[in-house]
């Protein structure tokens, strides 16, 4: 259990508090699990500081080559000479190209999952409309600092559907308790399921085209207002 939570949890006293605290208790319990799913022959993991930077090398090569050159020249030979490693240095963590690509993907789904636990924490006692907005900024934020990596990395690169699997019931987890906590912003008799199954694609969907997608005279900060807007529309209704 990370020092943030363990913290939040000390200071809880409101309902909404508690809830929260639940929220980020499932959203890091699953986290666990879906690490632990994992097939361990899928790659070595890597524990010692020299080795995890020759992961970090190996992943951000292939980063660059994606974007210079196009997917079709990630080779392990093109990686290990981006990255200034060694072929074997390759092989020792990575298998094939595809747990390369797989790896790749798992590292930006963490950095969302560190930034929703982040919002969550510091918007354990907001209302309803700041936790929407902290939330579009955190899917915002993971993929504003390079827009052409992760538009090749969602259309063009193989993945493993699990851990995008994995992440959208974490996210769904997370989003359920969060809204659960505010339902008396919300009119009576509306449907907990159906609020957080819509929200969840909405803030998930609206996030990527505000950075990926968005037209040309349309500003990211103006992007970001339009979805904040849409969802809260809708939890209104």
């Amino acid at each position: 259990m990370s020092t943030r939570i363990r913290d939040a949890i000390n200071a809880a006293i409101p309902q909404c508090i508690i809830m929260i605290v639940e929220c980020l208790l499932t959203f890091g319990y699953c986290i666990s699990m879906a690490t632990k799913r994992e097939k361990p022959a899928d790659r070595r993991r890597p524990k010692q500081r020299r080795a995890r930077h020759t992961v970090e090398a190996v992943l951000d090569a292939v980063a660059r080559i994606l974007k210079r050159e196009g997917v079709k020249a990630v080779t392990t030979n093109r990686i290990a000479e981006v990255a200034g490693v060694s072929i074997g240095s390759v092989y020792q963590y990575f298998p094939d190209k595809r747990a390369i690509f797989v790896a790749l993907h798992q590292r930006h789904i963490e950095e969302i999952d560190r930034l929703v636990e982040t919002k969550l924490v510091e918007n354990a006692n907001s209302s309803l409309e700041e936790l929407i907005r902290a939330m579009i900024e955190a899917m915002i934020d993971a993929h504003r600092p390079d827009p052409v990596l992760y538009e090749l990395m969602f259309t063009e690169v193989p993945h493993r559907a699990q851990g995008t699997r994995d992440f959208a019931v974490r996210l769904h987890g997370a989003f359920r308790l969060a809204i659960a906590a505010r339902a008396h912003e919300l009119r009576k008799g509306r449907d907990l399921d159906k609020i957080v199954f819509v929200v969840t694609h909405m803030v998930e969907s609206l996030s990527h085209g505000a950075v990926l997608r968005r037209p040309p005279g349309l500003s990211l900060a103006d992007a970001k207002e339009e979805a904040v807007r849409a969802v809260l529309a809708y939890l209104k209704a």
